[in-house]
């Protein structure tokens, strides 16, 4: 279980705060409010069960696809980083699940150039129209994106933030915003996403020391007083955007089905991508 989530809850569910898509490709007024005083905003019926289906093909083919090519003989071995593996395959760094020997992807960025697909969703303005707000730009580019997987077992995230993750290698943090696109519906139980509301408001706060190199991005919550997590369980199709602040994490799944996940942050256009040398502009 990850760090200060509780198995049972009687916190509201993130859905009664959600907004039906009604198509509107700004941010609404009471949107805004809502990311400036909780860190995040989440729309449902944003995606049809239509369009979903070729999503969820293409993600289960890119998961086919690097279990394939992990298999090659000359491809790049795996790297073991506080006892989880890590590997670069077909220009993506892939985390395997925690469990040893799984063949099951935890988490994989970048993952778009791998299906055109996945590529053209990037342009979408029901994602990427809201997003013009959020970073004050009506140009916008990519920054980065990552897929989520949560297979049946599936591990936890413990809490964090995204931004100093990012820190490193961006000095334009405040200009970033994500986007998770729900393929499935996320329920507690299968370990869907957890916001803290209001965190993204302390700034980065402190992590632990003492748990490895991946564990120094984990954040301490216990040394902080901070509001009730709310989980986002959302029905699939929903979307929800965040600040690269908000403390966040999830479950493990002790459900018998998947709750995969798409993240897409972006940024002002003209910048290049999260440790990339290209930028991705956003077409309108």
């Amino acid at each position: 279980m990850s760090p200060g989530l509780a198995e049972d809850t009687t916190t509201p569910s993130g859905a009664e705060f959600a907004r039906p898509y009604v198509g509107d490709e700004r941010a609404t007024a009471d949107e805004m409010a809502q990311y400036e005083r909780d860190g995040y905003f989440a729309r449902t019926g944003v995606f049809s069960e239509d369009e979903l289906a070729p999503m969820r093909e293409a993600v289960d083919g890119i998961h086919d696809q690097i279990e394939r090519t992990a298999r090659e003989p000359d491809v790049e071995p795996v790297r073991l980083i506080d006892g989880k593996r890590y590997q670069m395959i077909l220009g993506s760094s892939v985390q395997w699940e925690w469990k040893d020997g799984s063949g099951e992807i935890r988490t994989m960025e970048p993952y778009h150039h791998l299906d055109p697909r996945l590529d053209a969703m990037i342009d979408d303005v029901r994602l990427w129209g809201p997003a013009r707000d959020i970073v004050g730009s009506e140009g916008i580019s990519l920054f980065s994106d990552k897929l989520n997987f949560k297979r049946p077992g599936g591990a936890p995230f413990p809490w964090h933030q995204d931004n100093p993750y990012w820190a490193f290698l961006c000095d334009h943090l405040d200009q970033l915003v994500s986007v998770g696109i729900i393929l499935d519906d996320s329920t507690i139980e299968n370990g869907c996403l957890w916001m803290i509301p209001g965190s993204h408001k302390h700034g980065a706060l402190d992590c632990f020391e003492d748990r490895g190199v991946v564990g120094r991005l984990y954040t301490d919550v216990d040394r902080y007083e901070l509001n009730e997590p709310v989980p986002m369980d959302l029905p699939a199709g929903s979307i929800v955007y965040f600040h690269g602040d908000i403390v966040h994490g999830s479950m493990s799944n002790r459900s018998d089905v998947r709750r995969r996940l798409l993240l897409l942050t972006y940024q002002p256009d003209g910048l290049t991508r999260w440790q990339q040398s290209d930028i991705r502009p956003v077409a309108p």
